[in-house]
């Protein structure tokens, strides 16, 4: 009854805390988001809607600069200026005189300002003196008298450049058509530019630059965010040089939210009605050709949809802790007595003998130390118990299981021996010593009178193993070069320690095959009466991946669960009968893969008399 109660109580404040910290997160969240990220998303636009004029302002000055190239020939002859400058009043002529015939000049220059912008549509160039129109349009050049054409108006009492609103192209009151090209279907916007005579402030010609908005929609776009804005730019007089999804191109804004503040070059302001519903952001541009402004309206819609989406998120993350309130309250009020159970069956298993025991409870509070304090005493004994007697059960173990094999291979040993015998009778020498060998190896491995043999024995051992692999693979394709050093060669070593590493020559090695394969054995004591065996072969090496996977292998502790001797059992065999101190070395170069095993001599006289007691 207890139990339930505490139980039905710690369910009851972990839903209070959990539903009251997650209501308020909510609705603080959503507020302060909200505001965050209008601040975010004002400063953000400004950022854009600045560096959009920026770029606006470099657009028009590029388009300035290529139209006052005109005047860079103006001390020539010849030039596109003094082309111009040359033309005169046919009436003020005297009877009889020739106007000179510049076409081809003005038509190349014409031809070389359309080249220097791709975005270039048309080129208008009218001559005041003889009310000429030149029109260069794709590359065609038209040229004609052309008294419909009226000149670029006055303001404020001179003729200045202006950037003309979009609108659809048209030919300039020319009547000479284009092949192939149907007029009024292309939005453009130009650029005037009256020519003077200089140093006078009298106009001779009126330059009109017609763009296509490709360039204009491209620095219109670095300005958006999403597609549910929308971005104007307007001229002084309000009519739109773009517009996104051009509705309003060509024509003047009467919404409401066009008329922006006096006075201000750039700013924001929100607008809320039935024609849109968000923030209005606008700056001012003045260039040398165009005065206007760029306005950008962000609606609330694109503007609050990531608060909407938090408050969704946090809502929801709500709920699942609401369910996981309700689980947690019942888990750890089980919680509290599953540790308890734990350490009374770990107690019980130490009382029956088990000291290798151990307590699955990794907790951090007064549980698990008590649990990890019971563990370290219990294995602290079992140490102190086991070492003593570790290398004693080994031994025993090794020659149990020799004990055990021994039986059959006499008999298979005996037989080889009569068989070597009879192939000397048949004058078959070759094959006496391959059985020799194998018997030899046989003998070897089955005998039992003690774990160590001197060094000499083991090398004799793989020699045998050699010679049996040589005969497979070939006599020319397999040499084995053994130099051992005299002194070296009577010292004690653990038996089949060459063994497994020669093995792992033909098994990785010579995996694919041998030819001119050579396996270097060396051993030598070197200065610190350490005993260094060296083992070397030409074969296909190893590989990197490989080869740190096999270096881990080594250094673990536990057993690996790999079947069979191997590199990892030679050094356990090392550690466990000679010294603590061996290592076993794996270098690996561009061919073959060198193996060194390093034995310390000065702790095996205490290690025999160990095994001798």
């Amino acid at each position: 009854m207890f139990k339930h109660s505490i139980r039905n109580r710690l369910m009851a404040l972990v839903l209070l805390a959990a539903v009251i910290p997650a209501g308020v997160s909510v609705i603080f969240s959503y507020l302060y988001t909200k505001q965050s990220v209008t601040e975010q998303s004002v400063g953000q636009n400004r950022k854009l809607l600045a560096l959009g004029a920026a770029n606006l302002d470099n657009y028009f000055q590029g388009i300035d600069q290529r139209a006052l190239s005109i005047y860079s020939g103006i001390n020539v002859q010849s030039s596109f200026y003094t082309s111009i400058l040359s033309v005169k009043n046919p009436n003020a002529l005297p009877k009889g005189t020739v106007q000179p015939d510049n076409r081809n000049i003005v038509s190349t220059q014409l031809y070389n300002l359309f080249l220097s912008d791709r975005n270039i549509f048309q080129i208008h160039l009218y001559v005041r003196a003889n009310k000429q129109s030149n029109t260069l349009l794709q590359g065609q050049f038209r040229r004609e008298y052309n008294p419909r054409y009226t000149p670029l108006p006055n303001q404020g009492g001179s003729v200045r450049p202006f950037v003309e609103a979009t609108h659809m192209d048209h030919q300039y009151g020319m009547k000479s058509g284009f092949p192939n090209f149907k007029a009024g279907a292309t939005p453009v916007f130009s650029a005037h530019y009256p020519i003077y005579r200089t140093p006078s402030h009298e106009v001779i010609a009126d330059l009109s630059l017609d763009f296509r908005l490709t360039e204009l929609e491209a620095i219109a776009k670095s300005m958006y965010n999403s597609d549910t804005e929308r971005l104007y730019i307007v001229d002084e007089q309000g009519k739109v040089l773009y517009a996104s999804g051009g509705k309003w191109i060509g024509k003047p804004i009467e919404a409401g939210w066009s008329k922006l503040p006096q006075g201000a070059s750039s700013g924001h302001f929100s607008w809320n009605n039935k024609e849109f519903k968000g923030i209005i952001m606008y700056r001012h541009i003045d260039s040398a050709i165009f005065k206007g402004n760029i306005i950008k309206l962000v609606p609330y819609e694109d503007l609050y949809r990531d608060a909407r989406t938090i408050s969704r998120i946090n809502t929801g993350i709500g709920v699942l802790f609401l369910i996981i309130a309700g689980i947690a309250g019942i888990l750890i009020s089980i919680g509290f007595t599953r540790p308890i159970k734990k350490l009374i069956s770990y107690t019980q298993k130490v009382q029956i003998g088990q000291l290798d025991a151990s307590v699955d409870l990794v907790r951090e509070d007064e549980f698990g130390v008590l649990a990890r304090k019971i563990t370290d005493m219990t294995r602290t004994i079992n140490d102190l118990i086991l070492q003593e007697y570790r290398l004693e059960i080994a031994n025993k173990t090794s020659q149990l299981k020799m004990l055990q094999a021994q039986v059959n291979p006499h008999f298979l040993y005996n037989a080889l021996q009569s068989i070597a015998t009879l192939s000397l009778r048949y004058n078959a020498p070759k094959i006496y010593d391959l059985i020799y060998s194998l018997g030899s190896m046989m003998r070897y491995s089955m005998t039992t009178d003690g774990n160590q043999v001197t060094l000499q024995d083991e090398i004799e051992h793989v020699q045998n193993y050699a010679a049996l692999q040589r005969e497979r693979f070939g006599e020319e394709n397999l040499r084995m070069d053994v130099d051992i050093e005299e002194r070296a060669s009577g010292i004690f070593v653990p038996k089949m320690i060459l063994q497994p590493l020669v093995e792992n020559i033909f098994k990785h090695g010579f995996r694919d095959g041998i030819k001119d394969g050579v396996i270097t054995i060396s051993g030598k004591l070197d200065a610190n009466g350490r005993l260094i065996i060296m083992v070397r072969d030409n074969g296909k090496g190893i590989p990197d991946v490989r080869l740190k996977k096999v270096r881990e292998c080594l250094e673990r502790t536990e057993h690996s669960g790999e079947d069979g001797i191997g590199l990892r059992n030679v050094l356990a065999r090392l550690r466990l009968q000679i010294s603590e101190r061996s290592q076993l070395l794996i270098q690996a170069g561009e061919y073959g893969v060198e193996v060194v095993l390093i034995i310390p001599l000065d702790d095996t006289a205490g290690r025999k008399e160990e095994r001798a007691e």
